[in-house]
C-alpha cells in the first residue's frame, strides 16, 4: 500500500514485532492535517498544487495513483485510532517559519497521547517552537551537524532522525551516552537493513519493513 495511507498503517501495525510507524504531517488551508508526503499533489495523486493550497473538500477528493487508488488520509479521530496501536512519528512538513504556530495549535487540538507519539521537525527552530508541547527528534543530515551547544543545552530534546549512512554505530553510542535516542531512516537494501541494525538504533524506519522484521527477529 501508498506509504502514509490509511491501508499501509493498518498492515503494518498489524506485522508481529513492528512497534509503530512513522507520517509525513501537512496542513491544508483550512488547517486540517493531512498524511502526505512530497511538495505537490500531482506526483503522487488524482489532484494538483499542494496540500497547504488546498481546501478539505478537494483533499477529502484526493486518492494515490496506484492500483489501489487509496484515499488521501487526514490527520483525525479516526486515523489516531488506528496509530494509537502502536508508536507515531508524526514528520512535519513543509511548515514555513511563519506558520509554525499554526501547525502548533492545529496539532493540539487533537490531543495527542504525547505518551505514544513524538514530531520530527526539519530545523532547531523549530524544536524550539514545539518542544514545550510534544517530544520532539530534530533531523540532521549529517551527524557533524549536530552541535555540542544543541546537545548540551537541550536537555528535553529527545534524540536525532539521520540517514543510515551519516551515522556510525560510535556516534549512535555517544547519544546513548547522554540519554538522546536515535532514529534511523533510509534503509531499503538487505544489506543497508543488517548495517543498521548492527548499529543498534533505539528506532529504524525501514523502506522494507517485512524483511527488516525478519532479519531482527
Amino acid at each position: 500500500y501508498h506509504d502514509n495511507s490509511i491501508e499501509a498503517i493498518q498492515y503494518a501495525l498489524a506485522l508481529p514485532n513492528c512497534s509503530g510507524v512513522e507520517v509525513d504531517v501537512r496542513r491544508d488551508s483550512e488547517g486540517k492535517l493531512w498524511l502526505y508526503h512530497d511538495e505537490n499533489l500531482t506526483s503522487q495523486s488524482n489532484l494538483t498544487g499542494k496540500v497547504e493550497t488546498s481546501n478539505t473538500a478537494t483533499l477529502i477528493q484526493g486518492y494515490y495513483s496506484t492500483i489501489h487508488k487509496e484515499a488521501l488520509t487526514p490527520l483525525n479521530s479516526t486515523t489516531l485510532d488506528q496509530l494509537a496501536k502502536g508508536y507515531t512519528f508524526l514528520d512535519i512538513k513543509s511548515v514555513n517559519p511563519s506558520n509554525m504556530e499554526d501547525m502548533k495549535i492545529s496539532l493540539l487540538a487533537l490531543n495527542l497521547d504525547t505518551s505514544k507519539c513524538a514530531l520530527i521537525v526539519p530545523s532547531f527552530a523549530y524544536y524550539s517552537h514545539f518542544n514545550d508541547a510534544f517530544p520532539v527528534y530534530l533531523f540532521v543530515d549529517d551527524f557533524d551537524d549536530l552541535s555540542n551547544s544543541i546537545l548540551a543545552n537541550n536537555p528535553n530534546l529527545r534524540g536525532i532522525c539521520i540517514r543510515n549512512k551519516n551515522i556510525t554505530r560510535e556516534q549512535v553510542n555517544f547519544l546513548k551516552s547522554i540519554h538522546k535516542k536515535t532514529v534511523i531512516f533510509e534503509v531499503r537494501s538487505p544489506k543497508g537493513i543488517r548495517e543498521a541494525l548492527g548499529k543498534d538504533p533505539y528506532f529504524l524506519l525501514t523502506d522494507d519493513l517485512k524483511l527488516s522484521l525478519a532479519l531482527r527477529y
